[in-house]
Formats: structure tokens, sequence, C-alpha cells
């Protein structure tokens, strides 16, 4: 499945030891990654996505994609481990769980990303 895929390739880069050895290299990490709208860059440029990858990320709805990216800026700067995960769903989805030493980031979202799901419209008013 390609968007489990994507997490793993993400993942190899947000152990412990990466997260504080990337914020050792390059500080400002945390602060882009609080900024509203730069999970997507970040992914790409740290976690190497493919365009189609990083397109799938920006596809999440940007009220749970900044969710996601305060959440792991929040654990980074406490030093904890994250862990991404995916799984089909009809809509997006994130649930988030703090376990002490880590943060575990669930994502469920349309697979694929053209499921009918985008093409429906609300109703007009």
């Amino acid at each position: 499945m390609p968007h489990a895929a994507a997490m793993m390739k993400l993942n190899q880069h947000l152990t412990a030891e990466a997260i504080q050895d990337r914020l050792g290299r390059d500080p400002g990490v945390l602060d882009r990654l609080r900024d509203h709208d730069s999970l997507v860059d970040l992914a790409t440029e740290v976690g190497g996505l493919t365009e189609d990858e990083a397109g799938y990320i920006s596809d999440i709805p940007p009220a749970l994609r900044q969710g996601i990216g305060a959440a792991m800026a929040q654990a980074a700067s406490e030093g904890k481990a994250v862990h991404v995960s995916y799984m089909p769903g009809y809509d997006f989805s994130v649930q988030i769980a703090d376990h002490v030493t880590g943060l575990s980031v669930h994502l469920s979202g349309p697979y694929p990303p053209n499921y009918p799901r985008n093409s429906f419209q609300p109703p007009k008013e």
C-alpha cells in the first residue's frame, strides 16, 4: 500500500535519535514544523517523499495537517520519538497518542486520494 510505505519512509527519520540529530544540525526545524503549512515541505525534504507521496500529505485537510505538525513539534522539543502510521478510510482523520517516551500519529484517509469523497460538494445555500 503506497501510503503506508510513505509512512514507513518517514518513520526512519522520526526516531528520538534522528530527531535530536536533526535538531542539532538545524535547530530552526522546530519553528518550521510549527509553521501552519510546512509539514509537506519538511516531509519531502527530511523524509524523501516522492511528488505523489507529498501530494497526498498536502491533500490532508489543513486543520488536521496543522494539528499533526504542532503535535510532532512538541514531541520533538521534548526529545520524544514520533511514529506515524496509515490506514485507508473514507474521510481523513487523525488519532494522536502520547505514550510518555513517544508520540503516535495515526492517519486514516481516502485510498486512492481521488476516492469519490473528493467529488462530494456541500449543499449550496
